[in-house]
């Protein structure tokens, strides 16, 4: 047998066959023959076969352990990390090797290799087995413990993090490493499922340190798991005391109302009424808490002297009383009313409810409020194409209302969305076009946008977020009364066949502290004596559609 210029061994009587499939062909004969699996290694490699050559090195590695040759062992394996330094298999092999040969330093430096090497690739599990490695060379070490804990976390190894991070947090707790303890914390909070206790614990920290948006974030995960803990909704009323957020802070003083209410501690409740007043002093549920009924009757006068001009008949709110004959029939719901309760919803980021609420509303089709309140809810939740959706929809309703200059403000906002290729924004730059010498727009000038944060409430509108168990805030005479459009000939109004106007400061006020059986019975006195009213025939045909009569 010899070896020619061109690599290839010529057997007697028999075909070519090159050196590596000789060596392949020794080692079937003599599988423990470890200076043939050295050969055929090296003979791979210089072939540029890398992954057979990185095989061949991990068995004959093996053998060498098992002979007892461990220096052998690491050597051929580092022969193979010449070849990929990151390969994360046989990083693990040598670093085994490195901790039995005491060399704790060698074995983390190349476990950690191997930990980015599975992260890269997307073994995570992978990952994790190699960290809790590294973490018997290092016990209790913050930085590997931390990373095992993210990883078994977004495993949803939950209770296996926990273990990891319940004896480092006691450990930390009461030393000067405040930032490190945070930190564990946040985790275990995670890992706990949000427990009540460690997260009271996150959000005095972060007060103690000033950082209200981080303390926020704790505070509202509290709030809405424990809504009748007077303790969070005071430090959530902090926070957005120091934050400037008067309306959500209103709200809070509210829920914390009906807490107290709950449990007849009336003194307390009335305190947080006149807190509520303090920042707003029209507001008709503090003022009506509070028996101000002179100012209370002010506000609804005032009301009615500025809302004689936009009445409209589909906000009327007639409620059902339960022991009346039509009781368990569904009364009717006003859009303003659901937008209310939604933005309520959106304020603590409970964006489906905020969305179911919308849709279950009839008519939301319609309205710019709700479009708003979906639109928003959309972009939180990261639905970039669904709110766009949702603002073409808009555009159309703004279109179809012969709002133009509206419609044309939304369509910038819509081209930043979805993108000024997009086919649906070229079709309504269309539409607009065309309109753009056919109508003028009474609106024009008007702020169209829709994407600063939760929506304000319209000026003069006095709407307040709506909490669970809190009183309906006021209905004020615009969302009652509604004027009957009349054609030019019939114009003419007369005003003796219509009741005074403390009468009909009467029947908001019944309607604005929802009693609504004293407003029906008002109603029904006030059309006795005033048959020919045009206001109250109006009234009474809303009623009449709603009761089925």
């Amino acid at each position: 047998m010899a070896n020619n210029n061109n690599g290839k061994f010529f057997l007697k009587g028999k075909k070519a066959v090159s050196e590596i499939e000789q060596f392949e062909d020794l080692i079937r004969k003599n599988p423990d023959d470890d200076r043939a699996y050295v050969r055929l290694a090296e003979l791979y490699a210089r072939a540029g076969r890398e992954t057979k050559a990185i095989e061949t090195y991990e068995k004959v590695a093996v053998i060498f352990e098992k002979k007892g040759f461990l220096n052998k062992a690491k050597a051929v394996l580092k022969q193979a990390l010449m070849l990929n330094p990151e390969h994360g298999k046989i990083n693990v092999l040598l670093a085994d090797y490195d901790k039995q040969s005491g060399l704790v330093k060698d074995a983390a430096m190349r476990y950690n290799t191997a930990v980015t090497y599975y992260v890269k690739i997307g073994n995570k599990m992978a990952a994790i087995n190699i960290l809790r490695k590294m973490l018997e060379l290092y016990p209790g070490n913050l930085t590997i413990t931390v990373k095992l804990a993210n990883m078994l976390i977004a495993e949803g190894m939950n209770h296996d993090a926990e273990q990891l991070l319940v004896p480092l947090a006691e450990s930390l707790k009461n030393t000067d490493k405040v930032n490190e303890y945070v930190s564990v914390l946040k985790l275990l909070y995670t890992a706990t499922g949000s427990d009540s206790e460690i997260g009271k614990t996150l959000v005095n920290f972060y007060l103690k340190k000033g950082s209200y948006s981080n303390a926020l974030v704790v505070l509202q995960k509290l709030v809405i798991d424990n809504p009748d803990t007077i303790e969070f909704l005071e430090k959530l009323a902090f926070v957005f005391d120091k934050l400037g957020e008067t309306q959500k802070l209103i709200a809070i003083y509210k829920q914390m109302a009906v807490v107290y209410s709950k449990h007849k501690n009336y003194s307390e409740r009335d305190e947080m009424y006149r807190r509520i007043l303090e920042l707003d002093p029209d507001d008709r549920e503090a003022l009506l808490i509070l028996n101000e009924n002179a100012k209370l009757r002010d506000i609804i006068s005032d009301k009615i002297k500025v809302s004689s001009g936009d009445l409209r008949k589909d906000d009327l709110v007639i409620d059902v009383d339960p022991s009346a004959k039509n009781a368990g029939k569904p009364h009717k719901v006003t859009i303003r009313s659901v937008v209310k309760e939604a933005r309520s919803f959106l304020a603590y980021k409970l964006f489906d409810k905020a969305v179911e609420k919308i849709k279950s509303a009839e008519g939301w089709e319609n309205s710019d409020d709700a479009y708003d309140v979906l639109i928003e809810a959309s972009i939180e939740q990261g639905k970039i194409d669904e709110a766009g959706e949702l603002l073409i929809s808009l555009i159309d309703l703004k279109v179809s209302e012969g709002k133009i200059e509206d419609a044309r403000n939304l369509l910038s906002d819509a081209e930043d969305m979805l993108g000024s290729g997009d086919a649906r924004i070229e079709a309504r730059r269309q539409q607009l076009a065309e309109h753009e010498n056919d109508f003028s727009d009474p609106e024009s000038g008007a702020d169209g946008g829709v994407f600063s944060g939760i929506p304000d409430v319209s000026e003069g509108a006095e709407e307040q977020p709506a909490e669970a168990g809190a009183m309906e805030a006021e209905a004020d005479l615009s969302s009652v009364l509604s004027m009957p459009e009349e054609s030019p000939e019939k114009a003419s109004f007369d005003e003796s066949a219509e009741p005074p106007q403390e009468r009909l400061d009467e029947l908001e006020f019944y309607i604005s502290i929802e009693d609504f059986v004293s407003a029906t019975q008002l109603l029904e006195e006030l059309i006795e004596s005033y048959p020919n009213s045009a206001f109250l025939k109006d009234i009474k045909a809303a009623i009449s559609d709603k009761k089925g009569e």
